[in-house]
Formats: structure tokens, sequence, C-alpha cells
């Protein structure tokens, strides 16, 4: 969930951990969960998993979506609604099956063709299944007929489930090896996106690839592996996850699929998921662990394992592991994905025939130079190995290796260049060792391809160097970072960078580039434009980088020049930041002009300008460029503090757009041309005194954003913005708001507004927002900042609002009994311990809330304790207590709080007590513990496991200025 929602798979193993990220991401908002072929009915499981998704606190509406093929899940899962899906019907199933097999009505093979679709029995997937397959006959109608009478027809149908037509197509797969690579999937976990260098290196290493009838045409490995890659995909046994530029990267199985490989792998390969998995015969070859059990534990219940000899393939994930596998002297792939394994035992050298072996996602912090003994080791795998920052000394040494899979820079030692097959190398550094690697090593490797990051290039000479590394002849490599130190002197440095960067010109299909720290005064001719003059381009007439789909400038700080860009017919991704630029001219469009009228920048869809602190002018294009930027849909400019203008140009395409400290702006009158609109953040617009009238065009505006506007003294009613439904103000120079400036805004379901201490009322338009789920007001001064009378809004869930006013406080205690569906409540005013201990005197309102799940109190500097009514609360799930600068200890009445999972503590500079442990053990339910900013409560719990730690150690999950330390 959390690599779906972040986008970011990390490296959580810890419930908290992932809840936290979870909640972070999802607080406030809707969420959809989609839980796709769910087979467990375990009753506590689904209830422990219902009670993790409401601390995560999603808004009314959030929905849970399950799919499964077992009647029982629902009713442990205690599902509210129940949808059994049909099967096509017959008429249905026909016309899916026409349109796969190109089959006409009247055909010859009609009859058979419906005979054969009738036996799938309306299941999509089994009726494209077998039209990819009998598409393959070229309408043999023996072949048809012989697939109509086969008996796997009659398949028995047990918990997975095998589709007869599946089996059908596995079994006439044009080669055994075929058929061994489709089954050995089965060691992938279900639903896992797998990346076809990596499947195909794992094919490799069985040796499933040496196919005569691929060998007789000369074809490497990996252009067998693509062919065999793309016959599964036409038998849909794997399925496109991520495309660029029409290849695959990645792949999915259908859990169909997933169930058919487990099925026909059934006599080689062993899963062993929990202890009381059943013992079963076979001669296994492949065994996987899925369980977070000792793995001595799960072998001793399998005992025909112990003869390791016979293994080929060992993989754990997630399962730690105490290195017995260097008995199973016969592996060919080892997998040791996030075992916490810290040290590589030197006896990994007993490995003799290891083919692929994977580290990834383990605290390694060297490697030892024994690993290089394993002479047919094609791919070492040490993905996000954060610790580890320099591979073995001897690597030439392994002579076949073809991928080292990295994302983060390492140096390496001289003889890089004899690793003559290496394929894939995305992350190397360059040092100022004596016996590192060099540049000019690079030209030897000829099969480089993919990706390749070039890290510390100032330790690269001169031109001549950097020419050495040939990238210009080398058109397998698609894409290229290269980086320079950050923090390094300049002094005569730049020269040297625009010579190195000068000589390390790409080839012309280059299709990402990247240059980070570049320290040059010019970009090099063949960057300004965008150009580059290979060996290949006879008479020296430069080719343009047409193939270019993303470029990345970030800290080339001395250049003042931007190059043409506006030529590149397919680049989509322009990130330009901390240049000192001080005008964008009309030649970044473009430059030759002698063709008549062009488009510039025709398929760019996203561009940034950040950190130019120097830019004053942003021209607009000359008037031969009759278009620009037609397909743009997220523009972002920050940072330009000097920026008077942004060009008023027609952004047909734009949806999303952020403008943050701007301060130099004066007038924004660009919005005229962004009626497509549907988010808007701005921010840090200092002399701004107001919003374009035109905003009110953007019609299809979701999202609002108008923060840190020093003059900007009031607002435009809203009324049109009907689609509008998050909305976040913050200006200190509001004096006042139209009374309408929330008519009409029914969609509105977010609404935050702080900072805005010189206004003097909230718009009563406010009620109008009968569709606010989530509302805060920070505003202390205005007495009735929110109405009191809050009946209209049902769907609130999350309120937060502040008051200097006794009565005000009191006042909205009583009216948020008129929220049936509210979850989380926050106060803030509280002027000293009187006041709070007074408002919590009688907390029968809280009680009376059922739903009331969270509370978040920020108090001010005269408050040294909280009210003993507080613990009266046990059926709230989280506590947060931020901005009290006198308080120095909890109470125990916190204590009290029996339901209590999560403890929160921020800027409280005086805080350094918690209750005995005793009191804090009383907290059965309590899992987290975030603190931040109390300095003194961290040096005396956490920093260096403090004096006090084994009050806190018990707990699941700690917390510490935004870093997970336990």
């Amino acid at each position: 969930m959390v690599e779906a929602v972040t986008s970011n798979k990390g490296d959580l193993s810890n419930k908290d951990g992932i809840l936290r990220k979870l909640e972070e991401k999802l607080k406030g908002k809707k969420f959809f969960l989609v839980l796709d072929d769910v087979w467990n009915e375990d009753q506590e499981l689904w209830d422990s998993l219902r009670d993790s998704l409401q601390r995560i606190g999603g808004l009314p509406g959030s929905v849970i979506l399950i799919t499964t093929r077992k009647k029982e899940v629902p009713n442990a899962a205690r599902a509210v609604y129940i949808h059994e899906l049909e099967g096509l019907s017959e008429g249905e199933s026909w016309d899916l099956f026409k349109h796969k097999v190109f089959i006409s009505d009247g055909s010859d093979l009609e009859e058979i063709g419906r005979r054969i679709v009738n036996k799938c029995k309306g299941v999509p997937l089994a009726i494209n299944v077998i039209g990819c397959l009998l598409k393959s006959k070229q309408f043999s109608r023996r072949e048809w007929e012989a697939i109509e009478t086969s008996e796997l027809w009659e398949l028995p149908q047990g918990r997975n489930q095998i589709l007869p037509s599946s089996l059908l197509s596995f079994n006439h797969l044009p080669s055994p090896s075929l058929k061994q690579c489709l089954a050995f999937c089965a060691v992938f976990p279900k639903d896992r996106v797998i990346e076809k260098y990596v499947l195909i290196a794992l094919w490799s290493a069985q040796g499933f690839l040496h196919i005569p009838s691929f060998e007789t045409r000369k074809l490497t490995e990996e252009c067998i592996g693509e062919e065999i890659c793309s016959v599964l995909l036409n038998y849909l046994f794997l399925q496109e996850e991520e495309t660029e530029q029409d290849e695959v990267l990645s792949y999915k199985m259908h859990d169909l699929m997933h169930d058919l490989a487990i099925y026909v792998s059934s006599r080689d390969l062993l899963l062993i998921r929990e202890l009381e998995d059943r013992q079963k015969d076979g001669d296994y070859r492949h065994l996987v662990f899925t369980s977070k059990k000792n793995e001595h534990e799960l072998l001793s219940k399998f005992p025909d394992v112990k003869t390791l000899r016979k293994l080929r393939t060992i993989s754990f994930e997630g399962v730690h592991s105490n290195n017995w596998w260097v008995r199973a002297r016969y592996l060919r792939t080892l997998v040791l994905r996030s075992t916490e394994l810290s040290e590589v035992p030197p006896a990994i050298e007993l490995l003799k025939h290891l083919r692929f072996l994977d580290l990834s996602y383990n605290p390694i912090r060297t490697l030892p130079d024994s690993i290089c003994k394993l002479y047919h080791l094609e791919t070492l795998g040490l993905i996000d190995c954060k610790k580890l920052t320099k591979l073995p000394t001897v690597l030439a040494r392994l002579v076949n290796l073809r991928h080292i899979l990295t994302t983060t820079p390492m140096c390496a030692s001289k003889g890089l260049a004899e690793l003559k097959n290496l394929q894939t190398l995305p992350h190397l550094a360059l040092n100022d060792d004596a016996q590192g690697w060099t540049i000019d090593e690079l030209g030897c490797l000829h099969e480089l391809r993919g990706e390749i990051c070039i890290h510390g290039l100032e330790h690269v000479q001169d031109r001549e160097q950097a020419n050495k590394a040939v990238l210009s002849r080398n058109d397998k490599v698609m894409k290229l970072t290269l980086t320079w130190a950050k923090d390094r002197e300049e002094t005569s440095q730049g020269n040297s960078d625009e010579d190195v960067l000068d000589g390390l010109q790409p080839h012309p299909g280059i299709t990402s580039l990247e240059l980070k720290n570049f320290y040059g005064k010019t970009f090099p001719s063949w960057i300004m434009n965008m150009a580059v003059v290979t060996p290949e381009i006879i008479g020296g007439n430069a080719r343009a980088l047409n193939s270019l789909t993303m470029l990345k400038l970030q800290n080339c700080r001395n250049c003042q020049t931007l190059p043409t860009l506006g030529h590149l017919p397919f680049l989509r991704t322009l990130i330009l930041t901390e240049l000192e630029v001080e005008t964008i001219g009309s030649d970044f469009y473009a430059s030759d002009l002698r063709n008549g009228s062009v488009t510039a920048f025709p398929s760019l869809r996203k561009l940034v300008i950040s950190g130019f602190p120097w830019l004053t002018t942003w021209m607009v294009p000359s008037q031969e460029v009759t278009s620009v930027f037609p397909c743009l849909e997220h523009l972002q400019v920050k940072d330009c503090y000097a920026l008077k203008s942004i060009p008023g140009l027609h952004y047909e395409s734009l949806t999303h757009l952020e403008l943050h400290q701007l301060r130099s702006l004066e007038l924004l009158d660009i919005t005229k041309a962004f009626v497509g609109l549907t988010s808007l953040h701005m921010c840090g617009m200092s002399l701004l005194t107001r919003l374009p009238e035109e905003l009110v065009n953007c019609r299809n505006l979701r999202t609002l954003e108008i923060l840190d506007f020093e003059k900007l003294v009031s607002l435009p009613s809203l009324q049109s913005l009907a689609s509008l439904q998050f909305l976040k103000i913050c200006s200190s120079g509001l004096i006042s708001l139209p009374d309408d400036l929330f008519h009409g805004l029914s969609s509105l379901q977010q609404l935050i507004m702080y900072d805005c201490q010189d206004l003097e009322s909230i718009p009563t338009s406010v009620v109008e927002c009968t569709s606010l789920e989530m509302l805060r007001i920070f505003h202390r001064e205005i007495e009735d900042a929110i109405p009191t009378d809050l009946s209209m809004f049902k769907r609130l869930s999350e309120l937060f609002f502040s008051s200097y006013s006794a009565k005000s406080l009191r006042s909205m205690l009583e009216a948020v009994e008129q929220l049936p569906l509210l979850e989380s409540l926050g106060i803030e005013g509280f002027r000293n311990d009187q006041q709070l201990q007074e408002y919590f005197s009688d907390v029968t309102p809280f009680l009376r809330l059922r739903n009331l799940k969270g509370i978040s109190l920020c108090g001010d500097e005269e408050i040294r304790s909280l009210p003993e009514q507080l613990g009266l609360l046990t059926g709230i799930t989280s506590l947060k207590l931020w901005l009290f600068d006198d308080l120095e200890e909890i109470s125990e009445c916190v204590c009290n709080l029996s339901s209590l999972e999560s403890l929160e503590f921020g800027l409280c500079p005086r805080l350094k007590r918690f209750p005995s442990k005793e009191a804090l053990l009383r907290l059965a339910k309590l899992r987290r513990l975030l603190i931040s900013s109390c300095q003194l409560l961290t040096e005396s719990y956490v920093t260096d496991r403090g004096p006090e730690w084994h009050k806190i150690e018990h707990l699941n999950y700690i917390e510490v200025d935004g870093e997970e330390i336990y």
C-alpha cells in the first residue's frame, strides 16, 4: 500500500512505520483502497486491518473494494455490499473471441470456435487466452479440433482454479525453454512488478536461454530473452506494466497466470510460507521463503530440503538469514533482499556456480574480495545498499559479469575495462584514489546500455581524458547523468568543467540527459544547440538530439545563458534549477527561423524553473514562433525572487500551476489563458496586491492555495468555482473577505485558513459549504471565526479551531456535538492553566462524539500542567500536544487513555519527563511515539539511548524530528 500511495517502495518492515507513512499521505483525504484477489478469511486479521485503516483517518466516503474468488471472504471482512459478478453471455463471449482471433461469422471454423468459447464459461481472461492460442494455429481445422477435444477442459477446480485455457496454451508453447521460463516466474510474489532485464538475467542464470533455434541466428542471450518475453506477452502469460517509447520495461502476471506458473512448477519449486505448510514430495530445485519465521525452524519441517546439492535457487525476501545457504554448492541464483544482512560471509566463494546474486536493501558496508572468485557471476544486485560506497578491489576478475544493479554511487578500482560483458552499470563514482577506475575505462565497455550516472567528474582532468569515454559511440546508452561534486572550491575549476563536459557529448539517440553541479560559465556548443557531432557524421554537420524526452539542468550556477530547447520534438519533461540566468530570451524557444513559422516545445508536458535568483525577464518568443507549449500540463516557477512578470502565453493544455516565492511579481495577468486549470498553488508573492479577476474563469479548478501574500488585502468572490474541493488561504495582509466568498462552493471538501491576523471576520457564506469534510481555521483574534451552528456540516470529520476567547472556546465545544461523523478535533488558544482546566472540567460533550478518535491541543507559554479530566477520554486513539512552552512533565492522567495508540509531542522546549514506566505500560495499545523539537525530552529518552530510554523501549515505533529511530 505504501508503494502505491507514495510511489516509493522504501524500506519499511515495521507495521507502525507503514501506517505512519500512509497517514502522512492520506490524512484528511478520501481514499479508495482496492484489495485484489483476496483469499484470507481470518476474522482477526480483517479486524486488525480495519482498525489500522481507521488510525489513518481517511475522510468519510473512503472506500475499500475487495475482489475475491472465495465466498467466505466478504463475511470475514464484514463487507457492507456484496456484488457477485456473472460471466459474459454467450453472445458477448463470441464477440470477444472474434475480436481476438479475427474470425468472421460464417467461417468454416465458426462452429468449432463457438464450442470452444462455451467451454470458457464466460470468463474473459480464458477467452482471451484461448483466442491467442487459436490465432497462433493459423486457422488449422485439425489443430482447432484437437484443442476442442483436449482432456484439460475437465481439469478439476481447486483453490487456485487453474484455467483449462491457460494450461492448454502452456502445453502449446513452441519450446521446452519457453515453458521453463514461464514456470520460473512462480518465484516472484503475486502482483510483483517484474523488471524485464532482471527477469532475463534470472532466466540466463538458470541456463534457460540456450535454445538451439535461436543460437543458430547468433542472437545474444539478452535478445533471446527479449523474444521469449514477447512470446509470453502475446500468449497473455505476461502483462505490460511500464513502457517507454514503445519498449516494455516491466511486466506483471495476472493472478490466475501466477497460479498456473506455481502449478506447472510444483515439482521443482517449493514455496515456504508458514510452519504449518505440509511436506510435499519432490526433488526441489528452487526454494523460496516468503515467511517471516526463522528459516532453520522452517527447514526442520522439510527434511528433504536439507539435501542442498540439488538446489539451483534460494530466495529470501524480508526473512532473516544466517548463512546456511553457503552449503548449497550448486546454486545458480541467490536472493537475499531485505534480510538485514550487514556482512557477506567470505565463504560465499564456495558457490562456484552462482550466476545471480541479489543483496539489495541490506545495511552492507563492504563486500569481501572473495566474492570476486565467483567466476560465473553474471548479475550482482546492490539496490538501495546505502552504506556500501565501494565495489570489491578485484572486481575485474568477474569477467562474465553483465549487470551491476545499484541506486547509489559506488567507487571501483582500476580494471573496470576488463569487464567486457558489462551491460548495466547505473551509478559509478570517480575519486582521487590512484588505484581507482578512470573515465577512459568506459570506452572499453562497448556493451553498456540503458542508464549511466557518472559521479565525481571533478576528478576528470580535461577534454582529452573525457573524450576517451567515447560516449558518442555508445548508442545503447539511452539515459545519461553527469554529476560533479556540489561542495567544492571553484577557483579555476570552471574552465575544466567546460572542457570535460565538451568531451562527454553523447550519441544523437539519447533520450534522457541530466547535468548536476556544473560550474562552467558557458555550456559547450552541443548543449547550447542540443545537437552533437559524432565520428559517424560525415562532413561534421551536427545532428539534433531529437530523441530527447527528459532534460534536467541542476545547480549550473555560473551559467548565464540557457540553451535553445524549443526545437526538440519529443521533449516531455524540462527541469531547470539553480541557475544564475538573468533573462530567458527568445533564443530559448528557437534560434534558426529561416524555415518560417515553428512550434516551440511541441511535446513538453512538464516545465520547472526553480532557483533563478537573478532572473528578471522572461520574454515571449519571436513572431515566427506561432505556437508555444501546446501540450504543457504542469508548470512550476519557484524561487525566482527578481522576476517581474511571466509571459501571458496561451497555455491551452495546462492543468497544474505552481508559483512560489516570486517576490518581485507585481501583477499576475496570466490566468486568463488557464481556463483548463484544475490545480493552482501560489505562495510568497510579496508585492501582489490583488488576484486576477480572470481567476473566476477557471471553472475546472479543484485545488486552490493562496499563501504568504503580504500585501493582498482582499480576495475576489469564488462563487463560479463550483468544482473547487480544496481551498487553503494564508495571507497576513488580508483585511476583509467578500461576504459571498464561499457562495456556490457546494463541492468544497477541505478548507484551511491561518495567519490572517488582520482579518476581522470569516464570511458567513461558509455555511453554504455543506460538503466540507475538513475545516481548519487558525485565528485566535476572531471571536466567532467558526459559526456556532455546525449542523449543516453533516460530513465533517476533522475540525481544528483557535481562539483566545474563553466564551468562544466553550461555545465551540457545545457546537461540535452537532457533528456526528467527527473523528479528529484540534483546539488552540488556551492562555493559561486555569483556562485549560476549566475547558476540560466537563468532558461530557467529548464523550458524546462516538466517532471521535483523535485530539490535538496547542498550548501557550503559561501552561505548566495538563488537566486530570483528559484521562477520562478513554475512547481516543491519538493525542497530540504542541506549543506547550512551559510544560515540563506529562501527568499520569494521560496513562488512563486505555485506547491510545499514538502519542505526539511538538515544540515543547522544557518538556523532559514522561510518567513512570509502570504508568506507561498501562497504555497497552500504545504503539507510536512521535517527538518533534523537544530537545530536553530527546536528550533524556532517545539520544544515545538516554537514561530514561528503558521507559519507552517497549514501543513498536519511535520517531524523532521526522526520522524513525526505533
